[in-house]
């Protein structure tokens, strides 16, 4: 029943996504379509856990600030689509247990690593909790790249608007076991490979 409501709302977010933003989707085929994968995106707006997860044919769960869950009606609802609570700026171990849970599982989760919308649309540092993540899991982490969405909604702004997104996937990158410090070249890379993404679906995109 879960699986029917998620591909309901997916339908008609699809259709209001290619009405109000003309979303052009790149490269899904590097998202695995079975097994556990960690999706990795940069933060622009509001609409990115939509962005990166409606042109996939696989359900997606994402971490979600705890403060969102307000309100039983919204709660509820993105509750129903996956959503894990998670205190902002705090090791947040239940919420990190939850999503390793669910990897090892074989779902994919989407998280943020900048943990917070970016003020001036530029990708913010990661921090490399996600690769801890994805190696105790023993999945693989997909960078996602999304463009377009801070022109859209903006930080500070109450309402979107129109405008042109865009969201591209890069090749899986396997994570082992490593100490910390290794985690956060790992991440670095991770951030590279999304700029990379971008620059390049920006190029395919003018080609068009």
């Amino acid at each position: 029943m879960r699986q029917i409501w998620y591909r309901f709302l997916q339908f008609w977010a699809q259709l209001l996504f290619v009405l109000l933003f003309g979303i052009r989707v790149f490269w899904r085929d590097r998202v695995p379509r079975k097994g556990g994968v960690l999706l990795v995106a940069n933060h622009q707006s509001f609409l990115d856990p939509v962005i990166a997860a409606v042109g996939l044919p696989r359900r997606v769960s994402y971490l979600a600030r705890s403060d969102l869950f307000h309100g039983k009606i919204f709660t509820w609802l993105i509750s129903s689509l996956g959503a894990l609570p998670m205190r902002r700026g705090t090791a947040d171990t239940a919420a990190v247990k939850g999503a390793i849970r669910m990897l090892r599982a074989g779902q994919a989760v989407l998280v943020f690593p900048e943990g917070t919308r970016t003020p001036d649309g530029s990708v913010g540092t990661f921090h490399s909790g996600m690769c801890m993540m994805a190696a105790r899991a023993n999945v693989p982490i997909v960078p996602v790249a999304i463009d377009g969405a801070f022109e859209t909604w903006p930080r500070g702004r109450k309402l979107f608007r129109l405008g042109c997104i865009r969201v591209a996937y890069g090749r899986p990158v396997r994570v082992v076991r490593k100490k910390g410090e290794d985690y956060r070249l790992i991440s670095d890379h991770v951030r590279s490979i999304i700029l990379d993404v971008r620059h390049a679906m920006r190029a395919a995109s003018s080609a068009h």
